[in-house]
């Protein structure tokens, strides 16, 4: 029988930004009830969860993610404030937002859509497609998970600098029961000669 994986593709978050959550994460996790916190080593934003997958499939996905990334200029993402999927009496998940939505990140999430569709028959979820960076899951305290609790949380994190340059993709492998949970199978990098071009000067 085959070997399976649970695999995705994700946006990294890089060790400055990282480091900008975690020294928020104490208040927030004395503020806020939630059972499950993730391990900062596991930050990432979502691209395309492919869940369990055959190891001979990774080639065609690596392949897939290499022509997505070949089309992609480098761009940056800018974190905001915290939220909530969820009835605020019992959000499921705790998340970090995106101040803007930018159309190169929805034109990335889509082309990398069509190639694992052409390249493993991955069929790519109908609904709207929501990036955020998951810290938390299960909110288990009675008090209510308000909107104004979290704005109210989010402030001192909006003070520091949050933005950062994306510059490519990552496959990950979901390893259950494990800290960190998730490992980095493969990054497939933006075209730098068309950014070189685009941009005018060569991306660090």
């Amino acid at each position: 029988m085959a070997e399976n994986i649970r695999i995705f593709t994700a946006i990294s978050i890089p060790a400055n930004i990282t480091g900008q959550i975690v020294s928020h994460l104490p208040d927030w996790q004395n503020r806020l009830s939630f059972q499950k916190w993730v391990d900062p080593r596991d930050l990432h934003i979502t691209l395309h969860f492919i869940g369990d997958t055959p190891v001979s499939s990774i080639p065609a996905i690596q392949a897939a993610m290499r022509e997505a990334a070949s089309r992609s200029l480098s761009f940056s993402l800018e974190l905001s404030k915290l939220g909530s999927f969820g009835r605020e009496e019992r959000p499921s998940v705790l998340w970090l937002g995106l101040k803007r939505l930018p159309d190169e990140l929805l034109r990335l999430h889509q082309a990398l859509g069509q190639s694992l569709h052409s390249g493993i028959g991955y069929t790519p979820e109908t609904r709207p497609y929501r990036p955020h960076v998951t810290l938390a899951r299960k909110y288990s305290a009675t008090e209510p998970c308000s909107a104004g609790k979290l704005e109210e949380l989010s402030s001192p994190f909006l003070q520091y600098q949050t933005a950062f340059d994306i510059t490519g993709i990552t496959l990950y492998r979901t390893r259950l029961g494990e800290r960190p949970m998730y490992e980095p199978l493969a990054v497939a990098q933006f075209d730098k000669r068309k950014a070189d071009s685009h941009q005018g000067s060569p991306l660090e």
